[in-house]
């Protein structure tokens, strides 16, 4: 069955001129009284003729250009100046360009659906806070795009206005197959797409990187603040189709940065891995909204989304998965908060209908389903809950069951299983009960460790098979 007929079924879910005349006196010889005289060898005369100070002269020019080379090309304040420096960059094999502190550059007019020359060379560019924005009043366009073999820095860069209307997509960032880019201490914002990414779209290998010092303690509390404060930002996005933030199909890694306020019309608010290979470590993924499934993050495919020391907080979905939704590949999960999101259909905190999730000492608190299961929903493959907390979770439609987890059973898939080791199940609330773990098969597993209480109205009470380790 294809990945639409599952969702629908789940509805309830990229220096020779001063030797002449030396030459030619060893040509013609020279005579003083009538005799010979010997003259200086050509190559003698050569070495006396420079000045002594000329080598060690060269080597400091060398000197000097590599120290210019390094600290790089300042580019002026200037939309026009910045795009030949980026031609002669790609000619040149590559370069270091370093904009105007807090400049603002407004690009006005496009080639090929981007405001700036391809990238098709090592470049990087030093913002020093300057902006680079599409013209309010121009036609669309992307800002970067990475090629095959492009290899594009920024740093201390905010990327804002580009909208792309391509197939490819990526509002501020295209890196095509084969391209890389990485992002340090930068912003994407107010970019939009109609296809794939509203700020990024990676087919290639995408760095959203953090300062290597800033953000590198665990959170113990489950509060957020440093994790939107340092790094790069992702915000305020925009796609008619998936991935607000983001759209990934190949190499991406998020750290210590952020993805908030961004808006997907189908899937994936934050973020959407569509096969690829995604890495979030001291992230913050948050406040995204989809139309569809997946408020914070997606993943379908023969994706791997690893989640690790984060906070996926604030989400609202229009259907399944508040927080993360997955429909296909693997899911781990490590030291992460899944906090406070909401979803329209099945799963507040994550939906899981097939991939195959593992959740490692984390926290699913708070969040809310307006189906079925308030912190976890899980249908079709298997979910492993290990150390973790689902806490306080709800499940409030008129139909609800399971406030802290629902596992389903359809007829044309494999039967949903759960598996809880030292976990605990506590104050999850359903309209019905049972308010704690809900199933509709005996494929879920409680070991002699896990805690199953104080869910309402029940906590185990209520289904038609039996929850191991529960009582009430």
């Amino acid at each position: 069955m294809d990945l639409d007929s599952k969702r629908r079924n789940r509805r309830r879910y990229l220096a020779a001129g001063g030797l002449a005349g030396v030459t030619a006196l060893a040509a013609v010889g020279l005579f003083v009284n009538g005799s010979p005289v010997a003259l200086p060898k050509l190559a003698d005369m050569a070495t006396a003729a420079q000045p002594a100070t000329a080598g060690t002269k060269n080597a400091d020019d060398k000197k000097k250009e590599n120290k210019e080379e390094e600290k790089g090309k300042k580019v002026r304040c200037d939309a026009d100046e910045l795009i030949a420096a980026i031609v002669h960059a790609n000619a040149d094999g590559g370069a270091r360009l370093k904009l105007e502190p807090r400049c603002t550059y407004t690009l006005t007019a496009a080639q090929d659906d981007n405001g700036l020359p391809v990238i098709t060379q090592r470049i990087s560019i030093e913002g020093n806070g300057a902006t680079i924005v599409r013209a309010a009043n121009a036609e669309a366009f992307r800002i970067f795009n990475v090629a095959f073999g492009g290899d594009l820095k920024l740093h201390d860069l905010t990327v804002k206005g580009g909208e792309s209307q391509t197939d490819e997509g990526g509002g501020a960032l295209l890196v095509q197959e084969g391209g890389r880019a990485t992002l340090q201490n930068s912003t994407l914002t107010l970019n939009r797409s109609t296809t794939f990414g509203g700020a990024i779209a990676n087919y290639g290998v995408t760095k959203v990187l953090g300062d290597s010092d800033g953000h590198s303690k665990d959170n113990k509390d489950g509060k957020d603040g440093d994790a939107r404060e340092t790094g790069s930002q992702i915000r305020n996005n925009t796609t008619e189709g998936q991935g607000g933030g983001i759209f990934s199909r190949g190499s991406l890694t998020v750290e210590k940065s952020s993805l908030s306020y961004n808006n997907a019309g189908n899937f994936g608010g934050g973020l959407k891995n569509s096969g690829g290979v995604t890495n979030i470590t001291h992230a913050h993924i948050g406040h995204n909204t989809a139309a569809g499934d997946s408020g914070g993050i997606e993943a379908d495919g023969d994706a791997i989304t690893r989640i690790k020391d984060s906070w996926v907080t604030d989400n609202t979905a229009g259907a399944l998965g508040g927080g993360i939704g997955y429909f296909g590949g693997t899911l781990y999960v490590q030291r992460t908060y899944v906090r406070h999101n909401t979803a329209d259909g099945d799963g507040g905190g994550i939906a899981n209908f097939g991939g195959q999730a593992v959740v490692d000492d984390s926290k699913i608190n708070e969040n809310t389903s307006r189906i079925s299961g308030g912190g976890v929903a899980n249908g079709h493959t298997e979910i492993v809950l290990r150390r973790t907390e689902i806490n306080k979770n709800r499940a409030i439609g008129e139909t609800s069951l399971g406030g802290g987890i629902a596992n389903f059973t359809d007829p044309l898939q494999p039967p949903g299983r759960v598996s809880l080791t030292k976990s605990r199940v506590i104050e999850n609330f359903a309209t019905n009960p049972p308010g704690g773990i809900f199933s509709e098969n005996n494929q879920v597993t409680v070991d002699d460790d896990s805690l199953i209480i104080k869910n309402r109205p029940t906590n185990c009470h209520g289904n038609p098979v039996e929850i191991p380790n529960c009582f009430g």
